[in-house]
């Protein structure tokens, strides 16, 4: 299991953050933590403790001391990009030395990895997500189809795609892009009926997907829907990457980068091809980042909180010649 991978967590709810905000101070008897969060004084010690084990059911965060005290644990707490050992609520930056002479200034984002030792990204696991869906309109479009490749040791290593029952209606333009129609999708599992093997999928491995922000937003919030639960980790973006990796292509469309590494994408614009021509360029940007130094996570981390400075463009008030078809 790749440390920092993805895990599904419960909610936080009103009483759970009260009660964390409570240990923050430090360890505390379960007739106090009770009584502080849920506003019963002096309750009695066995309706407390069955108060307690009910409410921090499932997270891990909250731990008994060996003297029985309740406390916080410190956890890989995931955030958008990384996860690392830190106590409960305590946020560090990142300071990576990777720099492949490239200028400007690096944006800051929130991160957990700096207190990791380095891993290597060939020893990290991947699991290469995409979805097709009714639409782009998240939370109110559904998915229609899922797939994951996993990919360990840089090969692929298992495939598991599903066509998913929306319960809604698929639009007529979205059925002519990915050939997924109402009749494919009726009698077909809902989603929550395959949440357990999507998270079987996902658990423990970096999430990966071309334009992960869009594939993330489905798949983690079908996995509240279904569960309960919030789905944490690292991610990575396939995009982001080649931006970084493949500056001089044109486009850094799935078509593009596959094109480029000599990928064949078959069944395109559905979640099983895609997602398998996702992770065979994903072996391939990750060989091109380790030949430029960027072999570990924190290096990829870092590399990715680059930006290179754009030149300014020059206004001027009057009309400028077009020199390309813009409605292309």
């Amino acid at each position: 299991m790749t440390y920092g991978g993805i895990q599904a967590r419960p909610e936080a709810t009103l009483l759970t953050d009260r009660a964390a905000r409570f240990l923050e101070k430090g360890p505390a008897d379960v007739v106090d933590l009770i009584g502080h969060i849920c506003n019963l004084p002096a309750a009695p010690r066995i309706v407390a403790e069955h108060m307690a084990q009910a409410m921090f059911s499932g997270r891990p965060e909250f731990v008994q001391d060996p003297l029985g005290r309740w406390t916080l644990r410190a956890l890989p707490s995931p955030n958008d990009r990384g996860a690392g050992e830190r106590p409960f609520g305590v946020r560090e930056p990142l300071a990576q030395p990777y720099d492949e002479g490239r200028r400007g200034p690096r944006r800051k984002r929130k991160n957990f990895d700096s207190q990791l030792p380095p891993q290597p990204l060939a020893g990290l696991s991947y699991a290469v997500v995409d979805v097709e869906t009714t639409g782009g309109r998240w939370p109110m479009d559904r998915i229609t189809e899922f797939a994951a490749v996993i990919v360990r040791d840089g090969e692929v290593r298992e495939v598991y795609e599903t066509l998913v029952n929306p319960e809604r209606s698929i639009p007529y333009f979205v059925s002519k892009l990915t050939n997924i129609s109402w009749d494919m999708v009726k009698d077909a599992p809902v989603f929550s009926v395959i949440a357990p093997q999507v998270m079987t999928a996902l658990e423990g491995n970096v999430f990966v997907a071309h334009n992960a922000q869009f594939d993330w937003k489905f798949v983690s919030h079908e996995m509240n829907r279904a569960s309960g639960n919030r789905l944490m980790g690292r991610r990575l973006c396939t995009v982001r990457l080649a931006r970084s990796l493949l500056p001089h292509l044109a486009r850094r469309s799935l078509d593009y980068v596959a094109n480029y590494y000599g990928v064949e994408i078959t069944r395109r614009h559905r979640a099983g091809g895609d997602a398998l021509a996702t992770a065979r360029c994903l072996i391939r940007l990750l060989d091109d980042a380790a030949q430029r130094g960027c072999s570990t996570w924190q290096d990829l981390d870092y590399m990715l909180g680059h930006r290179t400075p754009k030149k300014k463009k020059r206004r001027t008030a009057f009309p400028t010649s077009v020199t390309r078809d813009t409605t292309a």
